[in-house]
């Protein structure tokens, strides 16, 4: 599907086209192309042909239906989708009994005229940073089918980047929405934390560190969809408002007199040499354009983020993992039971410990903040691994650069720049622009004049080789 969310709204509101139309191209796309991806783990085509047809049947009564018009989207296998199994990833949920309610981010999308296809494939409970699983298997690169989409909103990911529908959920707890969108080639936003309710049946187990938000191509797009689902929900403890339009925002692109401080290596790792000239190639593009580096920095934080990270995460996922008695051999790949297991290992004092790690990191960052507007640094420091082998950077190849800024629950947004060689495949690299808590406007503005200088490319479907 070439045509964006904003095209296909647009189109759908004024009778252009029809919502089954819309439909039926997305379905048809998704039975010829995501047999090599696996980015979908479940499709109802008459669930969404009958949404469909209700909604061409309110707009030719007359009604108002949405910002999200007929646009075809996904929903990652974490959260809820009425009608769906919300199975996690985890074999213990292959047979739950599907959903009865969306979640609030489904629901509020659907309010506004988005029509649900399926589910997007995820790694176990979001455990790691590859999408595959014990049960629905690997979700493929579509720059290099051989390697992983990342994760844990891989599905998510590989579905946009192949044009199956233009849009899809995500959530991000460790860099799982920026992860992914930064090796499969397309745009990524992690808002502040709250801005995004969560509110599901389940408490979330990361606590604040995990946030969601709609993933797309383009951050216009991701404008789109962040207007229609951000704001306050009495299911959400930590839920805030946001005075202002994501969409106003991207359609002020800004750039020229942004300070910014460059760090290659964040303090927390070093990039490959690949990676680092293409994100050093990348800076010096944004300079060419207005923005003014006024420092390059390695040492960023005094104590290492994934460190208080863990002790927060580790826990709460042992807590998940141990939630159904089924044993965990036979539910997760080795990857998903790393985290859990260090879980098993953090007292409560080293969890408050751990909360002290995030507020210092928090009063580093907000110094940091006082003398120039962004951080740049790379979005991840070395391509994705093949998939089931392990990268060559070890487990922590993905999250490095990422969790950071989910430690502070701040906003930031992968920008796709480039591309490097690696083993004989062309694959995607990005950088990752950061901002304070509650600034994600300003970076919304700031990303999407990135992301056009940089630009958007489209995969090389005809070339796909398994």
């Amino acid at each position: 599907m070439t045509e964006s969310a904003l095209e296909i709204a647009a189109a759908v509101r004024s009778k252009q086209r029809s919502a089954q139309e819309v439909l039926d191209a997305a379905l048809s796309r998704i039975e010829a192309l995501d047999p090599a991806t696996n980015a979908f783990c479940a499709v109802d085509a008459d669930r969404a042909r009958a949404a469909a047809r209700a909604l061409d049947a309110r707009i030719a009564a007359g009604d108002s239906v949405g910002a999200l018009a007929g646009v075809p989207i996904g929903v990652k296998d974490l959260e809820d989708a009425a009608g769906f199994r919300t199975t996690c990833g985890d074999p213990a949920r292959a047979n739950r009994p599907v959903a009865v309610a969306d979640s609030v981010e489904v629901a509020r999308m659907k309010a506004a005229g988005a029509v649900v296809v399926g589910k997007t494939n995820t790694p176990a409970y979001g455990f790691h940073a590859e999408t595959d699983n014990l049960i629905f298997g690997p979700t493929r690169n579509p720059w290099a089918l051989g390697r992983t989409a990342g994760g844990s909103s891989g599905g998510s990911a590989a579905a946009v980047a192949s044009g199956l529908v233009p849009m899809c959920t995500g959530s991000d707890g460790g860099g799982s929405i920026r992860i992914p969108s930064t090796v499969c080639g397309i745009s990524g936003f992690k808002p502040t934390h709250g801005v995004v309710p969560m509110g599901d049946a389940d408490a979330p187990t990361w606590g604040p560190f995990s946030t969601r938000g709609p993933m797309a191509r383009t951050f216009a797009e991701i404008a789109l969809g962040l207007d229609v689902v951000k704001g306050l929900s009495n299911r959400d403890l930590l839920s805030m408002e946001l005075d202002g339009s994501f969409v106003t925002a991207a359609g002020a692109p800004r750039l020229k007199g942004v300070r910014v401080i460059w760090s290659p290596t964040l303090g927390v790792a070093t990039p490959s040499a690949a990676v680092l000239a293409a994100c050093e190639a990348a800076v010096a593009q944004l300079e060419a354009q207005g923005a003014i580096i006024i420092e390059t920095l390695d040492a960023i934080f005094t104590a290492p983020p994934i460190m208080a990270w863990i002790a927060r995460a580790a826990p709460g996922s042992l807590h998940t993992a141990n939630a159904d008695p089924m044993p965990w051999e036979g539910r997760f790949l080795p990857e998903a039971t790393n985290t859990a297991s260090y879980g098993s290992r953090i007292t409560a004092e080293q969890m408050i410990e751990g909360e002290a790690g995030a507020h210092l990191a928090g009063v580093e960052l907000a110094a940091l903040y006082e003398r120039c507007d962004v951080l740049i640094a790379p979005g991840l420091g070395h391509v994705p691994p093949r998939v089931r082998e392990e990268s060559p950077a070890g487990p922590g190849w993905g999250a490095a650069f990422t969790l950071p800024f989910n430690l502070v629950r701040a906003p930031a947004a992968s920008i796709h720049c480039g591309f490097v060689a690696d083993d004989g495949d062309r694959l995607p690299v990005s950088i990752q622009i950061a901002m304070p808590r509650g600034a994600d406007l300003a970076l919304m503005s700031i990303a999407a004049a990135a992301e056009a200088v940089f630009g958007i490319s489209a995969p090389p479907h005809s070339a796909w080789t398994v």
